[in-house]
């Protein structure tokens, strides 16, 4: 059990690896909170304007690609065992998506359940990138 507190508070992490790690968190919120505020614009009919939706769409657009390059920024900086960690945890979620999104899909096709929302995608990949990242940090510590 003390692994695994120590594996969701990144005691011994360097601080910088830190400081990178909590950088891609803001960043990641501030794109979730970017496609909440924009998705409720939408449904609220404020984008009423080609111009508004640009601007939503380029503000949007920008934080995820901004998210992305800290994100790579932070893997170019980590140790060797903490990159592993990471790139196992990425083929995991990676792995799990393709898998579920596959299977849900030919259900969908036989209409035996109704056609698959992207937001479970995306959830289902940040779940399993996290869990990912538990297994390696409790395994490799």
């Amino acid at each position: 059990m003390k692994k695994f507190y120590k594996a969701i508070f990144c005691s011994g992490m360097p601080a910088r690896d830190l400081k990178n790690a909590n950088r891609v968190n803001l960043w990641g919120l501030a794109w979730a909170f970017s496609l909440l505020v924009v998705t409720y614009a939408a449904k609220q009919d404020w984008l009423d304007s080609i111009l508004l939706i640009s601007l939503a769409f380029l503000a949007h657009t920008a934080i995820g690609i901004t998210m992305v390059l800290t994100f790579r920024h932070m893997l170019k900086e980590l140790d060797e065992m903490e990159k592993k960690i990471q790139l196992d945890a990425l083929a995991l979620s990676v792995g799990i998506t393709i898998i579920c999104f596959s299977s849900y899909s030919l259900l969908a096709k036989a209409e035996v359940v109704p056609s698959l929302n992207s937001a479970y995608l995306v959830m289902l990949m940040a779940l399993t990138y996290i869990a990912g990242i538990m297994i390696g940090r409790v395994r490799y510590s």
